[in-house]
């Protein structure tokens, strides 16, 4: 993924972390800090929230669990669903409803009264564990020993199967290994480098394989300068910018007089605010005051890295207007100057990449410098922004 991809994939990121608060947070139980605990013999009764570097449920939540952690563990009873983010997901007890995890390690060893849904390195149905819906799943490995009331839909590097399961079997893996307690009530369909050892009996239904054509990659057109998504990209920009100035003149007379003025402290303080920012805001939401606050943190990072290259085109415009020499150009003028220079100069081979790099952390310290002196108006002569 280049650095354009990775900025887009994070405004996306923000943008869906804001939307997918549940609005039933507000009368949920909530329950955060360096363990939350619903303890053995403990019941509650509502939906449950729960941040901590170790969540453990013990007891029984009658309503679902939304969890985010280091670790996850149900070793009691979840009435409901279990939503949960962690670097290991485990599931020791009972879930009677869905199970939606991602994370590094999902184990399910317990009983899932439904289905199983997954996104992460490694997926594993125990021998004991047991599914009583389907399975989908995305992952580096993904075995699936214990039985799986219905279908089993997966992709990744290798997909094990080596229990029952009631359903179809549609799978993408480079490797498939059926084991011979495997009993697949339906047909297994597969796409995979190489035809995987069926034992015979263990695919009620027909089984249809096909080989992964691995085609060579093409690059695109001038390094993808006139790809869809750039030009979109480019568009809602200058949009965005153009909103911006004409919502916030001063603010934005302040970002360009930064960025000619005090280049080196507004990268700095960019580049810093790119990678401290998250780490914080997953701070707040284990250890300090809890998720509300976390994504209050999110949404103005959201904010910061959508406003970041927009300003920076403004920057980029208003020197190149002075470098030509013309006379003073209009602001808009100058943000869609600037913008197309970014666009041209990020597509460039080689260096494209670091410059967008480069780029968005030197925009993001205009809006961390304009937010931190937005009282002080620009001085007379000095602010870069052409009338």
């Amino acid at each position: 993924m280049n650095i354009r991809s990775l900025f887009h994939a994070l405004a996306l990121g923000g943008a869906l972390l804001v939307l997918a608060v549940p609005s039933t947070a507000v009368a949920a139980e909530v329950r955060n800090g360096a363990a939350a605990v619903v303890a053995p013999g403990e019941t509650v009764d509502d939906d449950l929230f729960a941040t901590g570097q170790t969540v453990t449920v013990a007891g029984r939540v009658t309503g679902d669990v939304f969890a985010v952690g280091q670790t996850v563990v149900v070793t009691g009873a979840v009435d409901g669903d279990l939503i949960a983010a962690a670097q290991q997901v485990v599931v020791d007890g009972t879930v009677n409803g869905d199970v939606r995890a991602a994370g590094a390690v999902v184990t399910v060893n317990g009983q899932v009264g439904r289905s199983v849904t997954s996104l992460a390195q490694q997926v594993n149905i125990s021998s004991g564990g047991r599914v009583g819906g389907s399975l989908v799943a995305a992952g580096e490995t993904i075995s699936a020993f214990g039985p799986v009331g219905r279908g089993i839909t997966a992709g990744g590097g290798t997909l094990q199967l080596g229990g029952p399961v009631g359903g179809k079997v549609l799978a993408w893996a480079e490797t498939l290994s059926v084991g011979p307690n495997t009993r697949i009530a339906g047909d297994l369909e597969y796409r995979s480098d190489r035809q995987a050892d069926i034992p015979s009996g263990t695919v009620a239904g027909r089984v249809r394989y096909t080989p992964i054509e691995r085609e060579a990659r093409r690059e695109p057109v001038l390094n993808g300068l006139f790809d869809f998504g750039g030009l979109v990209w480019l568009v809602g920009s200058a949009i965005l910018g153009a909103l911006a100035i004409t919502l916030a003149p001063r603010a934005s007379a302040r970002a360009v007089e930064l960025g000619r003025e005090q280049p080196l402290p507004t990268f700095g303080l960019g580049l810093l605010a790119l990678f401290a920012v998250p780490v914080a805001a997953l701070l707040i939401a284990v250890t300090l005051v809890g998720l509300p606050l976390a994504l209050v943190v999110a949404a103005l990072y959201w904010l910061g890295l959508m406003l970041a290259w927009p300003a920076l085109g403004l920057v980029v415009g208003t020197e190149v207007a002075r470098w030509a020499r013309r006379e003073p150009m209009p602001v808009l003028g100058a943000l869609l100057v600037g913008l197309i220079v970014l666009h041209l100069v990020t597509h460039l081979p080689i260096v494209g990449g670091l410059v967008s790099f480069l780029g968005l952390a030197f925009g993001l310290g205009l809006m961390v410098q304009g937010v931190l002196g937005w009282r002080r108006p620009p001085e007379p002569g000095r602010a870069a922004v052409p009338a």
